[in-house]
């Protein structure tokens, strides 16, 4: 029927919701690789990522699962020793194609991030904090259409406390948004923690 939207194999479960959380899994800080919970913003889950590691692999891989373990997408970042880290590939992997690209624009003071279609077409953008925010707080990237800088949604690093170990993201967005633009916003918020948060993390472990 005429209208009703369509979604690449295994994002249909995104159709609907106009808000996601994204929660880091892992067991003890001594957990070298990262797993997350993607669930509906009423917390119904709705797929599980994890993070395979390889000494001389990509400095980035994530597998995102659906609940029957499924492979619905596939988040890579180059090996480190060959390309800095601006840039996240997203795969489709039962659609057997690209969902986008996502780049980390170089600032001064404040992160961002240009959201890119399969044909590399900038979409969406994502402008982080200033410079010190979210110290003690949350910490809110907002999302833009990149033609004209409308206001579309937010991406926030829900403050996790003093004991906490694992980081937390909610996004919001249009519930009629495309959904594979949805998908690449989540692909978005797990990228911010591996650049800002998990790597530092790491580096002072």
């Amino acid at each position: 029927m005429a209208g009703v939207p369509v979604a690449p194999p295994g994002l249909e479960c995104l159709l609907q919701v106009g808000s996601v959380r994204v929660k880091q899994t892992r067991d003890s800080m001594f957990q070298n690789y990262c797993t997350y919970d993607i669930l509906s913003g009423d917390g119904q889950l709705l797929y599980r990522a994890e993070e395979e590691r390889a000494c001389c692999g990509p400095s980035f891989n994530i597998h995102i699962r659906d609940l029957q373990g499924y492979e619905v997408l596939n988040l890579l970042s180059r090996s480190v020793f060959f390309y800095w880290e601006t840039q996240m590939q997203v795969l489709s992997v039962a659609g057997g194609m690209r969902s986008g690209y996502i780049e980390k624009n170089w600032t001064s003071m404040r992160s961002s991030f240009t959201l890119l279609t399969q044909q590399r077409e900038p979409v969406l953008k994502v402008r982080g904090p200033g410079w010190g925010a979210g110290f003690m707080s949350d910490a809110h990237f907002k999302i833009k259409l990149h033609k004209d800088n409308s206001p579309l949604g937010v991406i926030t690093r829900v403050w996790k406390g003093m004991l906490s170990i694992n980081d937390s993201f909610e996004i919001q967005f249009p519930l009629d948004l495309d959904v594979k633009l949805k998908a690449l916003l989540v692909s978005c918020a797990v990228f911010i923690d591996f650049l800002y948060y998990e790597r530092n993390r790491r580096q002072n472990n």
